[in-house]
């Protein structure tokens, strides 16, 4: 099951997914409550699925509020079934990693973080107030596994940008290794300040090369993880498992057809329960 929280406060110009910028917490509750509509009006529908991982994706998820989250993981063990050991993936901003919020993630069983560190050069190390970004580090490695009690933090580094020196890529991948990092996402930059693809490419050669040494395998494209902290989600997907996703644009893959719900955000939180109102497309795999 794949939730889309769509939403970031701030977006990058190097980011290429479609994604809300908003500071409106007004804004980001009405899509909540859109969500759990969508959600509560097709239980029904597949009531003959099991549900062997959950992600919650497409922005930083984490934007949500903390008794949100409590009411939308409630309401999926309500109405669907869910494999008990079944992991909850979680897409965040290290900024939004507090203590209003992480005691609502540790009740749900949030088994894996993807923290969007991007990179430890300055002008990319967006999403905290910090003046000595490598100081930082430390710290909030730490104090994240101390909320979390569980060794289950994952990286999302930025490769392939401009103004991000080899040797500052270099070290940022270092840095990760050297931390209690279980996973790493390479997410490749976009836009105009993309390198070229052969300096891409070479990036990606010098992440494997520096992950392997640390004890990472790549068990999908871009995505590293120690023994044993694969990503189940990715993994079923990429087999062939059906995908059921909700939200903005989320993409359903489920009897021999793809479902694409609309990306239009009024559209999708007047109608969010009536499934023909908010399907855009639905074709043949």
């Amino acid at each position: 099951m794949k939730l889309n929280i769509p939403f970031c406060t701030r977006k990058p110009s190097f980011v290429g997914r479609a994604l809300v910028e908003t500071g409106k917490t007004d804004l980001v509750r009405r899509y909540m409550l859109a969500l759990a509509q969508e959600l509560a009006a097709n239980g029904e529908e597949f009531s003959d699925c099991r549900v062997e991982a959950i992600r919650l994706g497409g922005g930083s998820a984490s934007i949500m509020g903390g008794e949100d989250f409590d009411r939308l993981c409630r309401l999926i063990r309500e109405r669907y079934d869910v494999a008990e050991d079944a992991p909850i993936t979680m897409r965040c901003s290290p900024a939004d990693i507090n203590g209003a919020n992480q005691p609502f993630f540790n009740r749900n069983h949030v088994s894996r973080y993807d923290l969007e560190f991007y990179s430890l050069e300055p002008q990319d190390f967006i999403h905290l107030d910090c003046l000595n970004y490598m100081d930082q580090l430390p710290y909030i490695s730490s104090g994240f596994l101390r909320a979390s009690q569980r060794p289950v933090m994952g990286f999302v580094l930025l490769y392939g940008k401009k103004t991000v020196s080899r040797y500052g890529f270099r070290r940022s991948v270092l840095e990760t290794t050297r931390r209690p990092v279980s996973h790493v996402l390479l997410q490749k930059c976009a836009g105009a300040d993309q390198m070229s693809e052969e300096e891409c490419a070479a990036q990606l050669a010098e992440a494997a090369e520096l992950l392997t040494e640390a004890g990472y395998h790549e068990y999908l494209p871009r995505r590293w993880a120690k023994e044993g902290s694969a990503d189940r989600f990715w993994t079923l997907s990429a087999a062939g498992t059906p995908v059921l996703a909700f939200g903005l644009g989320a993409v359903t893959v489920i009897d021999g057809a793809v479902t694409r719900n609309t990306t239009d955000l009024e559209r999708y939180l007047t109608y969010s329960g009536d499934y023909e109102a908010i399907t855009e497309t639905v074709t043949p795999v």
